[in-house]
Order: structure tokens, then C-alpha cells, then sequence
């Protein structure tokens, strides 16, 4: 028992790791893209009605929204599509696909779900059709529909179906299976040489790692990330979380979000700042205005939705709380989106009318640990302290997933 203790007491993050990625000065993958994207786009100058030079484009449009955190690339994809998928009387399922696909990344879940409907009747290519669909209803919380299109993936030993069943497995609360399921596919892509899908497993699996806990494990995997590709914004962002909500380094982790700023712009950087900031008590509205000022642009449309709920009601501004909670149980009604409604109703209504919401909508068949953090708030609005005790025991379990500024939240439960 000393021994775990003292174990878990130990610094992660070693600068000696990192620091060469913190100080890369050149991008070469993103240089790749930025000649792509010339290279195309002068060939769409010379040929204006080739429009399958759109989708090129695209592609392209799309990685660099990945690379820079610009939410305009990833509306710029979204507006070459349409015009592919419009120009070809939706009968081109592979434009039907990569629209869905970029409205995924645009949690734009219904409008995905609607075009992969007629990619799935059009029926060319339906296996590619039929994964994504799963991805889709799962997403919308549909999940007897997203089972069933899971077991209608033909090879069972694709990387496309050991990745899904992973996130079935995730979703299901079985971590131990989604870890044998993620690391099966890493062997699959590894044994092909496909480079792109081995950095894609190794961040999936050090992100499932950090659930599971074992931080040293999920912080190697990681930084295997930034060895095959050290520009990658994304592992460096988790190192950072690792330095704040494990390491509590917390001038590591504000270096760490310097150094990312300085060639990426996504929000998702300005909310881990503003998170920091919260816990460190230091230049909070400036992270705060920040984040918002970023998260603001109508670009980003619903894509931020149950964060900014919970920076609301943090801040006690329940109105505006209530009000995205209505968005979110209309654009996906799953558990999660039922327990920003729960709260919310909790604190503008009365606390009753959140635990019946709880109840109805069968909110505890969820694992994930924010969603939990939200029932333990409502039950104990509602002074109902036998039913927090244990969940507040499970959400201190998981204090690294939901960081420090939430694990506060939980011990004044």
C-alpha cells in the first residue's frame, strides 16, 4: 500500500522527454499539406469545373483543421463537399461519407446521420457506409441500432471493426476489453506499415490508458506519438493535462499550452488554459475571455456545448445553462445531454424536477465520470446524501480524468 502510494506520488512529466518537441520550429507534415493544398488548388484555378478537385481540397482542408486548431479549414471542407455532394445529385457515396464525416468533427450528428441514409440506399461501398453508421447512431445515442450495424461489419478482423468494437467496449464501461481490442489494432497496423493509423492507436490508447489510470503507461504512448511525429499538437496537449491533473506542475503544464499556441489555434488549448487558471487562481478572466472570445465564432456551432454548460453553471449563470441543455437533448438525446438537462432543471426549477429527469431517462446506465459528477449534483441539491456518498467515492477514483478544478467540486459534495 506505501509502496502504490508513494508510486502515485511520482512526477511523470520529465522536461528531458518533451523539450525537443516543445521547441520544434519546423513542421514538416504541415509543410506537406500547404504544397497539397497549392498544388490542387492551382489545378482547380486552371480546370474551374473539375469539381472532384473540391474534394482534394478538402481532404487537405480537413488534416489542417487537425494540425492548426483553425475552425475555418474545417468550414472550408464543409462548404468544398456540399458542393461535390450537390453537383453529383447525391448519388456519390464517397462524397456522402466524407461530408458525414466532417460533420462528426462538427458534432453535427444528425445532419451525418441524414446523408449516410442515402449513402446507405445509393448501396456502393455499403461496409464503408455501414462502420459509419455505427459511429453515427452510437453518437446519438441509438444504441441497439449502432449494435446491430456492428455486427453487420463482415471482417472481424479489420482494423475498421477492432477500433469500433473498442469504442463499443468503451462505451459499455468494459475498459479492459477496449484496451485488448485498441492494442490488436496497433499490432494489425503496425504489421501493414500504415503509419498514419499507428500514431491514430497509440494517442486512442494512451487516452484509454489515462482512464484505466495507469498514467505512466498512457504518458509512454504518448510521447511514442510525438517520436513518429513531433509536431503532433494533440499528444503534447495530454502531456500537459498530465502535468496539470496528475503531476500538479502546474508551470509545466502553462509552458507546455505557451509553446502549443505558438502554431495552434483551437479552442480546445484556450479551455485547458482557462481550466488552469480556474485551479491556479491566477489570470482567470483573461483565460476565461480568452476561451470565450474563441468558442463565440459561429464556426464552431454546437461543438463545445457540454463545456461551456459546465463553465456556466459553475459560474451560476443558469439561465444560459438551461438554455444549451435544451440544444444538446435536441441535437443528440443520449445520458450525457439528459444530465446537463438534469442540473440545469435542478437549479432553475427545483432540484425534484432534476432527479426525476435522472430516473425517466435512465441517466446512470453511463460510465463516463462527468456525467456521474453531474447526478451527484443533483442528488445532493436534492439533500439526498445516502445516493452522493457512493458516487462521490467513484468520481474521486477519477479524479485524473476530470482534473483538479471538478475534483474540488466533488470533495465539497
Amino acid at each position: 500500500m506505501l509502496f502504490s502510494c508513494q508510486q502515485e506520488k511520482k512526477q511523470v512529466v520529465q522536461n528531458q522527454d518533451i523539450q525537443q518537441y516543445l521547441e520544434l520550429t519546423e513542421d514538416v507534415s504541415l509543410e506537406k499539406l500547404q504544397i497539397n493544398l497549392k498544388f490542387w488548388e492551382d489545378k482547380l484555378s486552371a480546370n474551374p469545373t473539375q469539381f472532384t478537385y473540391n474534394v482534394e481540397i478538402a481532404a487537405i482542408e480537413n488534416q489542417l483543421f487537425s494540425k492548426t486548431g483553425k475552425i475555418e479549414h474545417l468550414k472550408k471542407a464543409e462548404m468544398l463537399l456540399n458542393n461535390a455532394v450537390e453537383r453529383t445529385g447525391y448519388k456519390q457515396s464517397g462524397y456522402l461519407r466524407a461530408l458525414a464525416r466532417n460533420y462528426i468533427s462538427q458534432h453535427q450528428f444528425k445532419k451525418s446521420l441524414d446523408l449516410l441514409k442515402v449513402a446507405e440506399a445509393n448501396g456502393d461501398k455499403k461496409q464503408e457506409t455501414i462502420k459509419m453508421l455505427f459511429d453515427v447512431h452510437l453518437e446519438l445515442g441509438n444504441n441497439k441500432i449502432a449494435e446491430q450495424y456492428l455486427s453487420n461489419i463482415e471482417n472481424k478482423r479489420s482494423f475498421d471493426y477492432l477500433i469500433r468494437i473498442a469504442k463499443w467496449q468503451d462505451h459499455e464501461g468494459n475498459l479492459d476489453a477496449t484496451i485488448a481490442y485498441m492494442e490488436e489494432a496497433l499490432q494489425g497496423a503496425k504489421e501493414k506499415g500504415y503509419e498514419g493509423l499507428i500514431t491514430w492507436c497509440e494517442t486512442n490508447l494512451a487516452d484509454y490508458y489515462g482512464h484505466h489510470g495507469d498514467i505512466e503507461k498512457s504518458y509512454q504512448f504518448y510521447l511514442k506519438t510525438l517520436k513518429n511525429d513531433p509536431a503532433n499538437v494533440y499528444a503534447l496537449k495530454k502531456i500537459a493535462w498530465i502535468s496539470f491533473s496528475h503531476d500538479k506542475n502546474i508551470n509545466q503544464a502553462k509552458e507546455i499550452i505557451t509553446k502549443i499556441k505558438q502554431r495552434y489555434a483551437g479552442a480546445d488549448i484556450d479551455l485547458l488554459a482557462y481550466q488552469i487558471a480556474l485551479y491556479d487562481q491566477k489570470d482567470i478572466n483573461q483565460n476565461y475571455n480568452n476561451y470565450w472570445t474563441e468558442v463565440s465564432k459561429s464556426s464552431y456551432g454546437q461543438m463545445y456545448n457540454k463545456y461551456n454548460f459546465d463553465i456556466l453553471e459553475a459560474n451560476k449563470e443558469y439561465n444560459k445553462a438551461y438554455e444549451l441543455a435544451l440544444v444538446e437533448v435536441q441535437n443528440r438525446p443520449t445520458a450525457q445531454s439528459y444530465s446537463l438537462l438534469a442540473l440545469a432543471v435542478a437549479h432553475k426549477e427545483n432540484p425534484a424536477k432534476g432527479l426525476e429527469i435522472i430516473k425517466e431517462k435512465n441517466v446512470l446506465k453511463s460510465y463516463e465520470p462527468e456525467v456521474l459528477l453531474r447526478v451527484a449534483k443533483v442528488y445532493a441539491l436534492n439533500k439526498e446524501q445516502a445516493l452522493v456518498k457512493p458516487l462521490k467515492k467513484e468520481l474521486l477514483e477519477a479524479e485524473f480524468e476530470l482534473g483538479p478544478v471538478k475534483t474540488i467540486e466533488i470533495e465539497k459534495l
